[in-house]
């Protein structure tokens, strides 16, 4: 059989149509010849977008439907602050000190005091309360 011979199977292959003498023979025959294998991939890619092509764009019809259900669309929410206040907790690490390390004291970057004993000056997690400001 020549490439075109080959080729034939190939495209009976992916009809479903080739029989299994003739899939053996065409994939011997692909793993010598360049052309062929390049013919078979191909047909495969063309075969793969006629059966999976690009969806065609929607318009979004959530508002509508929401409508017709006689349900509002969720209300927006807040925005988050930028800059959270730290807090401890009552009785925590800076003995409720509304966050602000006692005077002569440097603070960590979690905003502890340096004498804290949360355990965040040695990297474990801060154990102080974060609250929105």
């Amino acid at each position: 059989m020549d490439c075109q011979g080959y080729r034939e199977v190939l495209s009976a292959r992916l009809d479903g149509e080739a029989g299994d003498d003739e899939r053996a023979a065409a994939e011997d025959h692909l793993a010598g010849c360049a052309s062929c294998r390049a013919f078979a991939d191909g047909a495969d890619r063309l075969g793969r977008l006629a059966r999976v092509g690009p969806a065609d764009p929607l318009p979004d019809l959530t508002d509508r439907v929401l409508a017709a259900l006689g349900v509002s669309a969720p209300a927006p929410a807040p925005p988050l602050p930028a800059v959270p206040r730290l807090s401890c907790l009552d009785g925590g690490c800076c003995s409720g000190a509304a966050g602000r390390a006692p005077v002569g004291v440097v603070p960590s970057a979690c905003g502890c005091a340096s004498t804290c004993g949360c355990g965040c000056q040695q990297g474990a997690p801060c154990r102080c309360a974060v609250r929105a400001a």
